[in-house]
């Protein structure tokens, strides 16, 4: 019986799976592009909706309150936050079909969704695309740059925009077709979190080669003993341990970054000032 009514209820509606994409394009386009102060992404998602709204709500009245729901302040991390459109185009639909005096619990779901899953989709996006797969696909092509291949220069951007694109539209897809419980898929699957962990293990893995090949410090001071032999400082540390001073350096910054905060400013501005002060009086 509950097959028949979902089923029923699939035919009634007016939304096609053009209507959806076209949700996703206007998001994928525009969700950057009027943020404000006020209300950040509001108007982007509202645009992302118009076109659905309008088949759901034919009546003018409701239709303008769909539209002042969606008006509210929005901002979350525009790949992965995709799916918070899928779902309220579910939510919706739904929505739309119901008597008015039930109508009026669900579109408060809709509000509330939208705003709790804010900071949690942010989280994920965040920390996936910016704070691991993007450095690590830098890091990647940083040493062919260095060698002077330009293709590698443009592989981040290009890697970029085809990601956003999958990303985005995957998310916005899962969202539509599970609903709300889609969201708490995300959120609990282990899966996501050991994507996370995993890309953050080779992340690390990756700074670590680029910190040895390319941080150069040598110190040019030397010893010279009473019998006139000349021992250079250098000499000795790289048989202590090679590299020994760019492995200080990377490991001082993390522990003040660990310790202190990512304030990069200061830490830009100390390596500045160290290496002139180390290399005027000849020690670096």
């Amino acid at each position: 019986m509950a097959n028949n009514i979902d089923l029923k209820e699939a035919e009634s509606s007016p939304i096609t799976n053009k209507d959806v994409q076209i949700v996703w394009l206007k998001w994928h386009a525009f969700s950057e592009t009027s943020l404000n102060f006020e209300r950040l992404q509001a108007l982007a998602f509202c645009n992302s909706m118009t076109g659905i709204l309008a088949k759901l709500y034919p009546n003018k009245r409701d239709l303008s309150k769909a539209l002042q729901r969606h008006l509210t302040m929005f901002n979350t991390q525009a790949n992965w936050g995709s799916v918070v459109n899928g779902i309220t185009i579910a939510l919706e639909e739904k929505a739309s079909q119901e008597p008015e005096e039930q109508r009026t619990a669900t579109t408060q779901l809709v509000t509330s969704l939208k705003t709790g899953l804010m900071g949690p989709v942010s989280g994920i996006g965040d920390t996936l695309d910016f704070g691991t797969l993007r450095p690590i696909v830098i890091g990647v092509c940083i040493p062919f740059v260095l060698q002077g291949y330009v293709l590698a220069a443009l592989l981040p951007l290009i890697y970029q925009v085809v990601y956003m694109f999958f990303a985005s539209r995957f998310a916005l897809n899962i969202g539509y077709k599970k609903g709300k419980e889609s969201i708490l898929e995300i959120l609990h699957s282990g899966s996501i979190h050991k994507i996370i962990e995993g890309a953050g293990m080779f992340g690390l893995l990756m700074m670590g080669a680029l910190s040895a090949t390319y941080v150069k410090i040598k110190t040019p001071l030397h010893i010279t003993t009473g019998g006139g032999n000349t021992i250079v400082l250098q000499d000795m540390l790289d048989k202590i341990v090679p590299n020994l001073l760019p492995l200080v350096a990377v490991l001082g910054i993390y522990i003040y970054i660990q310790k202190c905060g990512p304030h990069f400013l200061r830490i830009l501005v100390a390596i500045l000032s160290l290496s002139l002060i180390f290399s005027f009086f000849g020690l670096l």
